[in-house]
């Protein structure tokens, strides 16, 4: 079929929930987003939140920092993992993801090798016997093996290397976290039996591929098939083996083909989701986009769709950035409207913009206003800061 790129717009933006359009809210709404999606990426930086919070913030009405806090480490619903680089996870994809943490584990070999920390693969099974007696530990208390001999590369600490390796190979999980700093613990202590020590379900890397491919599509809700930011991770990353499988779920009746006017590219979407094709994205509502947003993984494609050029600055040096470090993309209904800098959120300061940067093409008018206003009294909400005040004050501060 052929959509407008207006078409494409509203589909992208519904099926991220970013314009209320399932209405969710609390934390009931942030674990039915989860399992939509399947994935969010996990970042430590936070400038007004952590990008994996900023991601649900913008969805989910309420939101609080703890509903995830819970998700993760109380009730267990979702889990850290390697999926799209650091992620968080439903619990349930835990073993399908079986090959994944094989893949992830063996390539942190090689790294370890080339850092000359392999004495690393020696000592795990000391460090998990260190937790087994010791219970949960963070890796500052956990000295095995002396120092690494390279400090420069990697871990300083031979027994963090080996931390690093158990976590990543599924011997070890996260009983919580002390800000970004993992507390370890032995993962039969944190999950059932089924799902720690269960078989992959896959009986091959044929019918893993099928799956996963299916679900990297349904983490963005429509794709292309470049080598660009929605297919970074392991497995999926090699164009050739993952177009057979894309035109292998076309066949199945799985995927559904998609053209946008404009665009030389073919789109694909999973043929489940082919009912919000046309459903219009007008809610009078403004979202701040967190960095690493599943809306933006394809920047390309983010690029091509919604003509807004985003390039994530934080590790640019700062003479050479467009606009700042921490830059959140503002949307509104179904288009970029700006850019936003917010100063470093600490305590119940009030939240405070460092720079507000308006697209050329915006025309500014009093409903996109008072939407912008809400978005910051919700982020303000959210941060547990005071709120800017009135509309006046806004208003000066974003023009």
């Amino acid at each position: 079929m052929t959509i407008s790129k207006e078409t494409a717009r509203d589909f992208l933006v519904n099926y991220q929930d970013l314009n209320d359009m399932r209405g969710l809210e609390g934390y009931e709404g942030a674990l039915a987003y989860m399992q939509r999606v399947r994935c969010i990426q996990y970042d430590p930086l936070d400038v007004v939140g952590r990008n994996a919070d900023l991601v649900l913030q913008s969805r989910i009405k309420n939101y609080a920092p703890k509903m995830l806090e819970d998700l993760l480490y109380k009730d267990r619903a979702l889990i850290d993992a390697v999926d799209k680089v650091l992620s968080i996870i439903p619990v349930d994809d835990y073993l399908p993801m079986t090959r994944m943490r094989k893949t992830a584990s063996d390539d942190l070999v090689r790294i370890l090798g080339y850092r000359g920390s392999l004495d690393a693969l020696d000592v795990a099974d000391s460090v998990v016997e260190h937790i087994r007696i010791n219970g949960p530990q963070t890796a500052s208390k956990i000295d095995i093996g002396g120092r690494a001999k390279d400090g420069s590369w990697g871990h300083r600490k031979i027994s963090s290397a080996a931390l690093d390796y158990l976590y990543h190979s599924g011997r070890l999980g996260i009983r919580t976290k002390i800000n970004t700093q993992k507390v370890y613990d032995l993962m039969e202590r944190l999950f059932p039996e089924d799902i720690t020590h269960g078989e992959d379900p896959f009986p091959d890397e044929h019918e893993f591929l099928k799956w996963y491919v299916l679900r990297r599509i349904g983490s963005i809700g429509m794709v292309w098939d470049r080598n660009t930011g929605a297919w970074i991770g392991y497995h999926i990353q090699n164009a050739h083996p993952r177009t057979e499988i894309i035109h292998e779920l076309v066949d199945d009746g799985r995927l559904a083909e998609v053209r946008i006017e404009g665009s030389e590219d073919t789109y694909y979407i999973r043929s489940e989701d082919e009912g919000l094709l046309g459903v219009p994205a007008d809610r009078n509502k403004v979202s701040f986009i967190a960095p690493l947003d599943n809306f933006i993984w394809d920047r390309e494609m983010t690029e091509e769709i919604f003509g807004f050029r985003y390039r994530w600055e934080v590790y640019t040096p700062a003479s050479k950035r467009q606009y700042g470090y921490y830059v959140l993309p503002v949307l509104y209904k179904n288009s970029f409207i700006a850019r936003v800098e917010f100063d470093k959120h600490r305590g119940t300061a009030p939240l405070c913009i460092k720079h507000w940067w308006w697209e050329p093409h915006v025309t500014v008018n009093d409903d996109m206003l008072a939407a912008v206003r809400d978005a910051l009294h919700s982020l303000s909400t959210y941060l547990g800061a005071e709120d800017m005040g009135d509309d006046a004050l806004m208003k000066e501060t974003i023009t």
